[in-house]
């Protein structure tokens, strides 16, 4: 009792006010720096464009979330994993009526809405403070400066167009708000004009460079060409929802929008596709990253001695059992099945049961996909896989797999759709659609060279220009727009696209409701119909407005 009692009058003691001066009490907090300090530290200007790609390096918030969003809530996968369990957020939201509680979609807003914050902190700081800037002990050039507000409007565009794809209409914030403030949702008229408004004041900004213009230290960065990339990608989902009455304006008009937009790309930016498909994903990412085929990507290395870490999706969509991954992102039968034979990315996009690969000491590695979530399809992605000599220490979480967001093989099919939707000939868009093609039956590789056995390689064979040109390209007799979707499935597929393609061409509800009548697997599809997109939004966001934030009608 005496110890409680000392223990009580000395507690009372430290909360007695000690007579001291006002001032004391409302002093900054050491080691905190107001804004205009903090803009005169070497290298501030940097670290806030930094923060701003931060939400993209995310792995489990935008890396493995975009691939899930993308691929594995339709048909070109299945979450995958160890048991029905596991994942059961992505799986609830393949099956077409997700709940508001969703966790799936909770991490897409979050993630993203952390990216539009530190971009709109961003362009504030350099709006009031960016004459202040010093990097490595000198003044930051205003053309620097420029640049770096050109990126955070892509990126802010960037972020924002990844919640119209799943919500459709999000609240717009576009400048520094006080925590305490929510806002409604905005249209999704208003939200278009804010990505092309971003988007074209960095086009305008002569200080933004071309892709060819990057320089090596500079790889990962926006560049003028991704700008034009996401504006034309922007234009062919809003044109879509035009078609669909969803969004109020000209589809034409809007199409050709994304046809100038990509083929301001196409002729001027100077990139070009890799000859061999494979070196996309074989595993070292040595090339593709720094490719002229390679537009925007997250750049990743294993690297302790900095704090750098493998990007986790690797293990999480690489078989379990004795590959050691986590067995998550399993491709459909339904995609396979969509592919011609003699098409090598079939086989550089997914690995099949009994596949068998090299390891690092010389010996093989069998994939066996039996005895979990992944028994009824037993396939994963190539693209996710990093063969053993491509890790460090045999380690799926050592590695230097690295993400695709903008290809040059996408502007080019963007190029070709947009052609056609705006009015222009077959016979104009055909070779680009061809040119695409063309690199996967004649130039790739028809061998997984880290692979002993794969299935999907075994009906391969060389393909010459002249048996392309007569059998494989796609003539003007055919029916070219539909070739261009079909185009899209297989040189995209796994790389998160496949919904965004299904909402704008209007097909999302027919598409997986005939998914579920063929397959049934995990009940994805069962419950899609016309009101499933957009999905709802975070209860918990709207529990935060206190009622200002309403859902979706849909839901």
């Amino acid at each position: 009792m005496k110890i409680n009692i000392i223990k009580a009058l000395a507690l009372s003691a430290l909360l007695i006010p000690i007579g001291c001066k006002k001032d004391y009490l409302i002093r900054d907090p050491y080691g905190v720096v107001n804004q205009s300090e903090y803009f005169r530290t070497d290298g501030a200007g940097l670290k806030l464009l930094t923060s701003c790609y931060q939400p993209m390096l995310d792995t489990w918030g935008y890396t493995i979330n975009k691939v899930a969003i993308g691929d594995e809530v339709v048909d070109n996968a299945g979450a995958g994993g160890s048991d029905p369990g596991d994942r059961p957020q992505t799986t609830e939201v393949g099956r077409g009526r997700p709940l508001a509680s969703n966790a799936l979609l909770f991490e897409t807003w979050a993630n993203r809405y952390k990216g539009v914050g530190n971009c709109n902190i961003a362009l504030e700081g350099f709006k009031n403070e960016g004459e202040n800037l010093i990097q490595d002990g000198n003044p930051v050039p205003e053309s620097t400066v420029k640049r770096y507000v050109a990126e955070i409007k892509f990126l802010r565009a960037w972020y924002y167009f990844d919640l119209i794809t799943v919500f459709k209409e999000v609240p717009l914030v576009i400048q520094v708000e006080e925590p305490s403030v929510r806002k409604e949702k905005a249209s999704l008229a208003e939200l278009r004009t804010q990505v092309y408004q971003d988007l074209d004041e960095a086009i305008a900004e002569s200080n933004l460079p071309r892709s060819s213009a990057l320089t090596s230290a500079e790889t990962g960065r926006v560049s003028k060409d991704a700008v034009f990339a996401l504006k034309a990608r922007a234009a062919l989902f809003f044109a879509g929802l035009m078609e669909q009455n969803i969004l109020s304006g000209n589809a034409k008009e809007e199409y050709v929008l994304a046809r100038d937009a990509a083929g301001e790309v196409v002729k001027n930016g100077g990139l070009s596709l890799l000859p061999d498909f494979q070196d996309l994903f074989r595993g070292d990412y040595q090339v593709g990253p720094f490719s002229d085929e390679c537009i925007l990507g997250v750049m990743r290395k294993y690297d302790p001695g900095f704090g750098l870490i493998g990007d986790a999706f690797v293990i999480m969509n690489t078989g379990r059992n004795n590959v050691g991954g986590w067995g998550g992102n399993t491709p459909t039968k339904d995609l396979a099945a969509s592919y011609d034979p003699a098409d090598p990315r079939k086989m550089f996009t997914i690995i099949s049961h009994n596949d068998i690969f090299r390891t690092s000491g010389g010996g093989q590695e069998v994939h066996n996909y039996r005895g979990y979530f992944n028994d009824f399809d037993l396939q994963h992605s190539r693209k996710a896989f990093v063969p053993q000599q491509y890790r460090q220490d045999n380690d799926l979480q050592r590695t230097n797999w690295q993400p695709y967001w903008i290809r040059y093989a996408e502007v080019l099919l963007v190029y070709a759709e947009a052609i056609i939707k705006s009015g222009g000939s077959s016979a104009e868009a055909l070779p680009y659609l061809n040119e695409v093609r063309k690199r996967a039956y004649v130039t790739t590789s028809k061998t997984d060279e880290p692979a002993v056995f794969r299935l999907f390689g075994e009906e391969l064979k060389p393909i010459s220009e002249a048996e392309f040109n007569s059998t494989y390209a796609i003539k003007a007799s055919d029916d070219v727009l539909e070739a261009i979707k079909k185009e899209r499935r297989f040189e995209l597929a796994l790389e998160g696209f496949r919904l965004y393609d299904l909402i704008r061409w209007g097909t999302y509800a027919n598409t997986m409701k005939a998914f579920y009548q063929k397959y049934g697997f995990a009940d994805k599809g069962r419950d899609a119909n016309d009101r499933s997109w957009p999905f709802p939004i975070p209860q918990i966001e709207i529990d935060r407005s206190n009622g200002v934030l309403t859902q979706n009608e849909n839901y």
